[in-house]
């Protein structure tokens, strides 16, 4: 008998399921039939579900999809396989119907099981289902895939494609970023070169789309009057990635688009982007009717992926990035990395599959149109998780390190572990918290004291989507957080519950499936760097990035940064728990630690009188060192009660987040903060609350010399306009589908647009202040500037 076990994802599984299935049924071909016994649910007396099928050794395509059927459709964790005592009639199989037992029950157990997931929403695997209900054949198919993937992916035969790309790799006019050696590590939080010449380009663009959005005589605009403005996507899967796109359509509609200077996303927006800045081309007619076109299939459905993959010419168009970092060994290939592969099968191929080119993959090919100035410069998103030391490590640093040492480490890994955000730009791929960049054009090299020591094709976006969107490497605590409102209750017991919980602290440093990762550029220059950058980060081989999400779910942190000076933030929230995770708190948590001046501190979801004391005597205790830090433990704290709301709720429209935030706050929302006093909120604006106060007022809070930051927040909430739209109760709008159709994704750009259109006045307004406020300044200053200049003519008559 063999027994073995798989704990993976169900997505992840399926691989290896079926090649270890494969394996053991080659070694057993002497065997007359086998038996399989299947066990679906974590813990077999969880669900009580077992199915036995027997097969003929004729039968042995046929037993190996069962088991690939079973392991990665059903959600199996217990397969058993053992030679079978059922006596076979014949050697040559009849041809009749299935027996019951076999396929007609697997049929109908896999009904039941779709059963099972329309009522926790998800409805992603509808299609692949379908299609393996009503083809053998793929089934049958699929060692012949596996055994052609493998035969692409070998480096060693000539005649293989694996052989064919590492010989391109070294080809410069594919990869011409191999000859610009060796590359070094910039040091410092100020701007690149390249990025200070983009924003004196971009001005020309927005200077002229300023005189259109505001109705003023281009020749009147100075440009150091121009609002520096911003936007940021969130996480949310193809939800959020779709949503995203109806509101760039939504600016590029009413001109804003033209006014913007960055474009930062996180997760699914990373996923927009990418598609925004390559297969689209700047043009979201184009990027709808590729969503369209590509998004009816799911990532996961292998018929479609193994075709791209193992046909001319998207097999070397997807698969020349994975294998090129298993030739050159940037580092491991990763979970992620394989998730990027399916993502970009569906995503960054066109329409036209037969016209691919690989050069657009390349983040840093991204500058030829960035440079002009002719659209913002995005800005991707990752992060890597920091692990806090244990209290026996604390103790053992305290007693070695001075005084100086010990307030350094106070600062950083004595609290709990925290996330250091990366930003990939098509200039440059750093940390702020490091102040050190590399050319993104080096990135997947080794580095050696601030100096590239080889010289490699760029690590390219067929991984890097996989990076970005991530979601699946949080930690035990972060995933069984997200995954558990959401289950049936019979599928985990109350005993589970209570042991998460208890172990809940160390979860929460665990992460199942190690991320993705690139080189650390950050080797032997511990002496140049900030003290408070951890330990590891002077140590570590590799620097391992996951989705954003994990840490804030909008990419606020980048557009923060001081030399960026941006005036205005338009923040498109697409998140799932779009007004039960507070990522406007965290962020004025990040302003006030950072020291960053005017960000308004009222900025967020209203949260009652309760949460304001709890969050402020939260803060002033000596139980957390960061607004960030109190917010967490007051969200603990309700995340019980939080759990059982969401189960009562489940498929009840009127009680879902986004219903809820539809009666809190509107589907745009503006606040400006203050450069004087963060601690006073009193000067913070709210337009929302505001629109029915005297215009005079309102117009002079945001011309006031000491407005900071302003933000539009624009949540993916529900709209009467739309009946029948809403991200909570609508099942395509899960986080977790891959699976869209035409229709599906009208609906979400619709109601981005509807949503954005409703606020769209109070936008312009705001923008139309901000650069008056500017202008006054401005000239103010050069009053004031032509006044000392002439009293210092006087006095020098004078003294003459």
């Amino acid at each position: 008998m063999l027994r073995f076990r798989s704990g993976w994802p169900r997505w992840a599984r399926i691989g290896q399921v079926h090649a270890t299935a494969n394996n053991h049924l080659k070694k057993h071909m002497n065997w007359e039939s086998f038996t399989f016994t299947v066990c679906s649910g974590w813990i077999r007396s969880s669900r009580g579900v077992a199915e036995d099928c027997t097969f003929s050794r004729r039968e042995y395509a046929r037993a190996v999809a069962y088991v690939f059927f079973a392991a990665g459709a059903f959600g199996a964790t217990v397969i058993t396989l053992q030679k079978s005592e059922r006596p076979i009639l014949s050697e040559e199989p009849p041809k009749k119907e299935p027996e019951p037992g076999t396929w007609s029950s697997l049929i109908e157990y896999y009904n039941q099981l779709q059963a099972a997931m329309a009522q926790i929403g998800d409805t992603s695997w509808d299609s692949v289902v379908e299609a393996m209900k009503d083809s053998v054949s793929y089934s049958i198919s699929l060692p012949a895939w596996m055994r052609k993937i493998q035969h692409v992916m070998d480096m060693e035969s000539e005649d293989s494609l694996g052989y064919e790309i590492v010989e391109d790799s070294t080809d410069i006019t594919l990869n011409p970023e191999i000859a610009w050696s060796p590359a070094f590590v910039r040091l410092g939080p100020q701007l690149s070169n390249e990025e200070a010449k983009f924003r004196n380009n971009r001005t020309k663009f927005t200077k002229k789309g300023i005189a259109r959005y505001l109705d003023i005589p281009e020749s009147s605009i100075d440009e150091r009057d121009i609002p520096t403005i911003a936007i940021t996507g969130s996480g949310g899967g193809y939800r959020a990635m779709i949503a995203t796109c109806g509101y760039i359509s939504a600016l590029q509609n009413t001109g804003l688009f033209d006014c913007t200077t960055y474009l930062a996303g996180v997760s699914g927006s990373t996923w927009l982007m990418a598609l925004f800045y390559t297969v689209a081309e700047y043009n979201t007619t184009t990027l709808i009717d590729h969503i369209k076109a590509r998004t009816g299939i799911h990532i996961a459905f292998l018929p479609a992926a193994m075709e791209l993959l193992t046909t001319a010419p998207t097999d070397k168009y997807l698969l020349h990035g994975i294998i090129e970092k298993m030739h050159y060994g940037y580092t491991g290939v990763a979970i992620a990395d394989i998730y990027g592969v399916l993502l970009s099968s569906r995503l960054l191929v066109p329409k036209n599959e037969v016209i691919v080119d690989r050069d657009i993959l390349k983040i840093s090919s991204q500058r030829r149109i960035v440079d002009t100035g002719a659209v913002p410069m995005p800005i991707y998103t990752a992060v890597r998780h920091e692990i806090g030391l244990t209290s026996a490590e604390q103790e053992a640093v305290d007693k070695s390190a001075t005084q100086p040492e010990k307030t350094a480490i106070q600062e950083t890994e004595k609290r709990e572990s925290w996330f250091q955000w990366f930003e990939f730009t098509p200039y440059e791929v750093g940390c702020e918290e490091a102040g050190a960049w590399i050319p993104t054009w080096s990135l997947g090299r080794k580095w050696r004291n601030g100096t590239s020591v080889e010289a490699v094709p760029e690590l390219n976006l067929t991984l890097l989507l996989g990076t970005f969107g991530s979601a699946f490497c949080a930690t035990l605590s972060h995933f069984y957080k997200e995954v558990r409102p959401a289950l049936p209750d019979i599928a985990i017991s109350q005993s589970l519950d209570n042991i998460m919980k208890e172990k809940d602290a160390n979860l929460r440093d665990v992460h199942p499936i190690t991320p993705a990762g690139i080189p650390n550029y950050l080797l032997g220059l511990k002496s140049y760097l900030p003290r408070t950058c951890p330990e590891s980060m002077h140590t570590a081989k590799d620097i391992n990035l996951m989705d954003a999400g994990l840490d804030n779910n909008l990419a606020m942190y980048p557009l923060l940064r001081p030399e960026r000076e941006v005036d205005m933030i338009l923040a498109f929230d697409c998140s799932a728990d779009v007004s039960d995770v507070p990522w406007l708190e965290l962020t004025a948590g990040y302003t006030k630690k950072h020291g960053i001046l005017g960000w308004p501190v009222e900025a967020g979801w209203p949260k009652g009188e309760d949460f304001e004391k709890d969050l402020k005597m939260m803060e002033e205790s000596q139980e957390v060192e960061s607004t960030g830090e109190a917010l967490g433990k007051i969200q603990k704290e309700k995340e019980k009660d939080w759990r059982k709301k969401t189960l009562r709720s489940k498929g009840k429209q009127s009680t879902g987040s986004a219903e809820a935030a539809a009666k809190t706050l509107g589907p745009v929302t503006i606040w400006t903060g203050t450069i004087e006093d963060k601690s006073k909120s009193a000067d913070s604006v709210n337009m929302n609350e505001a629109e029915n106060a005297d215009t005079i007022d309102e117009e002079y809070k945001l011309r006031s010399p000491n407005a900071g930051i302003t933000v539009v927040y624009c949540p993916l909430i529900p709209n009467k306009k739309l009946p029948g739209v809403d991200p909570d109760t609508s099942p395509y709008m899960s986080t977790w589908n891959f699976v869209y159709t035409p229709d599906d994704v009208d609906n979400i750009i619709g109601l981005a647009q509807t949503n954005f259109s409703e606020g769209e006045a109070r936008i312009r307004r705001a923008v139309r202040l901000i650069y008056e406020r500017k202008k006054q300044l401005r000239l103010e200053r050069e009053r004031a500037q032509k006044e000392l200049w002439k009293d210092s003519i006087l006095h020098s008559r004078r003294n003459g």
